[in-house]
């Protein structure tokens, strides 16, 4: 097929071409960089189970377009659920059906962010959002953070120089719960003080809230919705982490007010019936059991990462110990590249997330990576980090 020229009609304002979030090639025996659980422990026949079992009733309406805010049983159950696991208090005509929490920030970014407002964020923060807000040509500003989460003197801060630059901050971004990527819980102590800074600047945070359940061991924390009284904490979660990530349903939690600024922002966009239908299915009759098989995977993979991390890099880092999640965090001794490690470590097999593709602020993470447990077995978890320490020990 002859190929037509399209880049001189390439509009000025297209994001330029890169490898999406998500998108992977061909994987290597150890792909440190997988941060979803692998095929073999989702719930793929339950899946199919419950794909017949809503099958009959869609194709009983096949020509019935779906509710513009999604499926409202899911959304109900959605308002359910958030009560009874992350203590949080919302109706179901708050809730949008999105596909993923990715899309949820997506639209949340493209209803409030104009070329150059600023957003502020961790100073390692999940890759996809800093595609959003770049996508969108946003002035990123990190924030440093310790082990108890983002500092609230430091957020002050740098809030106040936004300020002084002429700019109000349209939005906080937070993981507060397994931050991705450094995997620490934000504690119900510094979540009350962040909330408190937002409150005084009135500056809206953006929760994302997507694998709060992947939680195996410590104390449950509340979302920092449920904490906040004044409405300016907008809220996103997913199914797709906790169930498989090709259903690619999310949901975004905001008022009224900004769901009447993303809403033709979304316009047709969104879940199909047949989507929503099926995680409704599957979440009301078997989820909980999916979790709890799940979570007990997961910990055991979690252990053996850090048990193989003491094992092979006690003299060379310190890391993160995360209580639930999917990846762990490490920080290389001053001097050693994880960057120039990168691809002796991919000709022995091992892949991983640099630092860099987190950063933010002054650091710009050579040193750092993010490790994910929740791919590979407890066996290939061991013998990933061996070679990896070997390379890390052998590059100049």
């Amino acid at each position: 097929m002859s190929s037509f020229d399209f880049s001189s009609l390439r509009a000025s304002n297209a994001p330029v071409p890169t490898e999406l979030p998500g998108t992977k090639s061909e994987l290597p025996p150890y792909p440190f960089v997988m941060s979803y659980p692998d095929p073999s422990i989702l719930p793929i026949m339950d899946i199919h189970e419950a794909m017949g079992e809503v099958l009959e009733q869609v194709c009983k309406t096949p020509s019935v377009y779906p509710d513009t805010q999604g499926y409202p049983p899911l959304r109900e159950y959605i308002v359910q659920r958030l009560a009874m696991k992350r203590d949080m208090s919302c109706k179901p005509d708050e809730v949008l059906l999105t596909e993923g929490s990715g899309q949820a920030i997506h639209f949340v970014t493209e209803a409030l962010v104009e070329p150059g407002d600023v957003v502020i964020v961790d100073d390692f923060v999940y890759g996809g959002t800093l595609w959003s807000l770049n996508r969108f040509k946003a002035d990123i500003r990190g924030v440093t953070s310790d082990s108890e989460g983002m500092i609230p003197e430091q957020l002050e801060r740098i809030i106040d120089q936004a300020e002084s630059d002429g700019k109000k901050p349209k939005f906080i971004y937070l993981i507060p719960t397994f931050q991705n990527p450094q995997a620490w819980t934000m504690t119900l102590k510094r979540r009350k003080e962040i909330i408190a800074v937002a409150r005084y600047k009135r500056v809206p945070i953006l929760e994302d809230d997507g694998i709060a359940e992947f939680r195996f061991e410590g104390n449950h924390i509340p979302s920092m919705q449920s904490l906040d009284d004044s409405g300016l904490v907008i809220h996103t979660g997913t199914f797709s982490k906790i169930i498989a990530p090709g259903m690619r349903i999310g949901y975004l939690i905001a008022s009224k007010q900004l769901l009447e600024t993303v809403m033709p922002i979304k316009g047709s966009r969104g879940v199909t019936q047949f989507g929503a239908l099926t995680v409704h299915r599957f979440a009301t009759t078997r989820l909980d059991n999916h979790l709890l098989n799940l979570n007990k995977v997961l910990r055991s993979r979690r252990n053996a990462m850090l048990e193989s991390l003491s094992t092979y890099f006690s003299d060379l880092a310190t890391w993160s110990i995360p209580e639930g999640g999917l990846y762990t965090w490490i920080n290389m001794e001053s001097g050693i590249d994880l960057v120039d490690a990168s691809i002796p470590a991919a000709k022995e097999g091992v892949i991983y997330d640099l630092g860099t593709k987190f950063a933010t602020g002054k650091d710009p993470g050579r040193n750092k990576a993010r490790l994910c447990f929740s791919y590979n077995n407890e066996e290939d978890i061991d013998e990933g980090i061996k070679r990896l320490s070997k390379v890390v020990r052998t590059t100049p």
